[in-house]
């Protein structure tokens, strides 16, 4: 009988001993100072915890978050898992998913160019009409006013320039900018057609007089912060030697809505432009809003909850989910100075026949005042 020692494949010493011509193997057991080739992670570890199965854990691990993730972001499991109440905080709970995410640049959010243009007028109301528009979780504004199409200076730096002043939107979304001054300029409009010949159009004008006068009120305040004098608006509006209405006064000439309408209705039809009633915006937000949702082909979505009447500051204001009321900032609804009769009068009588034409021209008439006769003023100093 002949005995060997020898290694098997794993590294153990077997003793092979012959018998007759056979071979037969013993495990022979370990000396000190032996020691095995393949070394375990740890000597109190799991024998199920190798490199492998961490891998695969750590795996799972991120694709269940992943997934977590993307379930709230996407409103599914919003209302269980990712409410105020969770301990976690992930996401707040939002109104819904436009409202939780608005105006964050993420995923399938882009900017575009805008799908409507308010278009003026200026002192008709386009902040508040903007401000209600901006409730519509369908909705989204650009914050400023950007006056691209009437400045050559904006103009210049191209389309590109514009849409990146536009905010983030979802492809469910409107997007809407605001510039009154494109209404009575005279490039506009021809520009914006070149931009997207089917754009809607806002058009929200009110009582021309009213609007002169809130127009003037405007400026002269802004010249008054800068120590700048001011003349009465009677002697702004009225011609002191001939008596007769200043049609080149910017206050004056910007109420005069047959003629920058006429000018924008041959590069538009006007079932692209929808005309709102500034005056009944004022009383009846809710009433003008669902005409302007329909226009837009936007859901009905905003109803009488969404106004609270201030009568602190005679107006309505947004009333937000918390119970806040959001108003219009301290520059709207400024208080008139008190206008001479003979000089209000004189000016309902020269906008009438304006009045007029634009009620046949948009198919729509207004509640504003009509002549009372025919007459001038020349003003006494």
């Amino acid at each position: 009988m002949q005995s060997h020692l020898i290694l098997d494949w794993k590294g153990e010493k077997i003793k092979s001993m012959v018998f007759n011509n056979k071979v037969k193997y013993t495990a022979v057991p370990l000396e000190a100072d032996d020691t095995p080739t393949k070394k375990t992670l740890c000597s109190h570890c799991s024998p199920y915890l190798t490199k492998k199965n961490i891998s695969a854990f750590v795996i799972i691990l991120i694709l269940s978050t992943a997934f977590f993730l993307v379930a709230c972001i996407g409103g599914n499991f919003q209302s269980k898992v990712c409410s105020d109440n969770n301990s976690m905080h992930l996401i707040s709970k939002p109104q819904n998913k436009y409202h939780m995410q608005k105006n964050l640049k993420i995923a399938h959010s882009r900017r575009r160019l805008p799908h409507c243009i308010i278009i003026g007028v200026r002192k008709g109301g386009t902040r508040a009409l903007l401000q209600y528009l901006k409730i519509h979780p369908d909705v989204q504004v650009a914050p400023d006013e950007i006056h691209f199409f009437d400045s050559n200076e904006n103009y210049s730096k191209g389309i590109d320039w514009y849409r990146r002043r536009m905010p983030q939107s979802f492809d469910e979304q409107i997007t809407i900018e605001k510039s009154p001054n494109y209404f009575v300029d005279w490039n506009t409009p021809s520009r914006v057609k070149m931009m997207n010949a089917s754009i809607k159009l806002l058009l929200i004008v009110k009582d021309p007089f009213y609007r002169a006068v809130s127009d003037y009120v405007q400026i002269r305040e802004n010249r008054l912060e800068k120590d700048m004098e001011m003349e009465e608006f009677e002697d702004l509006a009225i011609d002191p030697i001939s008596g007769n209405v200043r049609i080149n006064y910017k206050a004056i000439n910007r109420s005069l809505y047959y003629i920058h309408t006429k000018r924008w209705l041959k590069f538009f039809p006007l079932e692209q432009i929808h005309i709102v009633d500034g005056d009944n915006l004022v009383l009846r937000p809710f009433e003008e809003m669902e005409k302007v949702e329909t226009f837009l082909g936007l859901r009905h979505y905003l109803s009488d909850d969404h106004f609270v009447f201030d009568r602190k500051k005679g107006f309505y204001c947004i009333h937000r989910e918390n119970g806040a009321h959001k108003c219009l900032n301290r520059t709207k609804g400024r208080p008139h100075p008190k206008i001479d009769p003979d000089v209000m009068n004189q000016l309902n009588d020269f906008f009438e026949p304006y009045n007029q034409q634009f009620y046949e021209l948009v198919g729509k008439t207004f509640k504003w005042p009509k002549a009372v006769g025919k007459r001038s003023l020349k003003r006494k100093h």
